[in-house]
This record gives structure tokens, sequence and C-alpha cells, in this order.
């Protein structure tokens, strides 16, 4: 198919249109995994046992050969630690399908800095993303400014996450990733470690509603929540590393269909 008389930049633009518009909806999946968290309640030489859960859940994942694969936060447990990040950047190498990644509070220390978020930037390549995959709109973001109270930063993201929720409104489906939790069970529950400031969850959801995010896909906690607040699924997963209270160690696999989505947990073995 020609178009007489456009630009090529135009008529490219316009011919990706059409076929987005005239395509029939393929069923995907992808994975969100989180906390790989080398060196987390790892005593071991070499950090071989989160190095072990990490490896083999690299194994189920590239068995799945999902679409794509989103893990949101807390890779290392001390960023500082050189030989954690090299045990991380090894084996999220050996992924076989695109890898994103987000920050949680141990990729900064547990504190939030300009220079600490710029030194992340400068070893991850971003600290959030944004892509249409199959007609569904990824988009993530970086919750520790939320968490630290760095207003500034924040406010700069929050924009930013408007800006591309608008861009991605004709997405089939919209999914949100994130490291904390915007709550684990209930709009209304108390602060904690788990979650946003009671202050700052209605402002996140309300903003989410009116772009028709469809689910916010979160970590930080170490075991898994699960619950639906009008219209909008939320889920923290199970962890990649060392799991506490009722979790286990594992990932998720979304199953994204035209009629909806389901996610299925796959646990690893130790």
């Amino acid at each position: 198919m020609r178009f007489r008389g456009l630009s090529n930049v135009l008529a490219i633009a316009l011919m990706a249109i059409l076929t987005a518009c005239s395509g029939k909806f393929e069923p995907f999946s992808f994975v969100h995994c989180t906390d790989t968290q080398i060196g987390f309640m790892d005593n071991s030489e070499g950090y071989s046992h989160s190095d072990s859960l990490f490896n083999n859940a690299i194994t189920a994942v590239n068995a799945l050969a999902p679409e794509v694969i989103v893990i949101t936060g807390d890779l290392v447990d001390n960023i500082d630690d050189p030989l954690q990040n090299s045990i991380f950047e090894k084996r999220v190498a050996e992924f076989k399908s695109q890898v994103y990644l987000l920050p949680g509070n141990h990729d900064y220390n547990k504190q939030w800095t300009e220079q600490i978020r710029d030194d992340y930037v400068a070893l991850r390549g971003y600290d959030r993303f944004s892509f249409i995959k199959k007609g569904c709109a990824f988009i993530g973001i970086d919750t520790n400014c939320i968490k630290e109270n760095a207003e500034a930063a924040e406010a700069e993201q929050f924009s930013w996450l408007e800006s591309e929720l608008r861009k991605s409104r004709k997405a089939k489906y919209t999914f949100l990733f994130l490291h904390c939790p915007i709550f684990k069970k209930d709009i209304g529950e108390a602060d904690d470690y788990e979650n946003f400031p009671t202050e700052k969850r209605e402002k996140y959801i309300s903003l989410l509603k009116e772009y028709g995010v469809d689910a916010v896909l979160a970590g930080h906690t170490h075991k898994d929540y699960e619950t639906e607040y009008e219209g909008i699924r939320l889920v923290a997963a199970n962890p990649i590393c060392n799991a506490l209270g009722h979790g286990r160690p594992g990932f998720n696999v979304v199953r994204v269909e035209k009629e909806g989505f389901e996610i299925e947990f796959h646990p690893t073995t130790d």
C-alpha cells in the first residue's frame, strides 16, 4: 500500500495505525517477577542460595517463552556490593525474552536522593518505562520517591505517568508496574512499610481509574496479596528470592486473552 503525497515519516505512521486497527488480536503471555534480591537472607559463600533461586526461576521462565518479562525491584539486597550486582547482571542476561526492570528500596539502599537515583539509572539504564506490546500498555514507575516523600521527584513522575496513561487510552489492557504496593488488602488499611502513605493512595487510584488501568502489579512484600478496587486488580507477587510469612518463591504468568487476562502463580523450588 502506498500513500501518495505524504512524507515517509507520516506514511509509515499511518501504515502502523491502519495495521494496528485492522490486525486481529493474538493472545499472549508475559511474566511478572519481583525481588530477585541477590543476597537477601543469604550468608552463604558467593550468595549461592539466592543465586540458585534466581537460576531456577530463569530456567522455568525461559521454558514458557513469554512475550516480555518485568522485574519489579529489589534486584539485589545491597546495591553497593559488586558481587551481588555481578550475579544479577549475569543471571538477568540469561533470560531469552525482553526484560524490563524497576528499582526497589534496596536498589537505592533504602533511601532516596537525586544522586542515588542518578547512580541507579547509570547502573541499570532507566528508573521507569512505558511501551505498547500486542496492543497492551505496560507502564512502570519508581515508588522510592513516593515512599520517601521526595516531593519534586514524585510530582515530575506523576505528571509523566499521567501523560503516558493518556497516550495509552486506546490500549486493550493497561498494566501498571511498581515495587511497593499502593495497598495490600484495603485502601483504608493502616500505613506500614508495605504500602503507600494513606494520603497518597486515593491520588494514584483516582488517576488509574480515570485512564482505565486494568491491573497494578507490585512486589516488595515477599509474600502474595491480591485484591480488587473499583475495577482495578491489585497484585503483590511472591518473590523470586527468599519468601516471608505465607509467601513462596516463584513468579506470576499473566495470560492475556481477548476476553480478559488471568494471573497464574508458578512456584519455583529451592
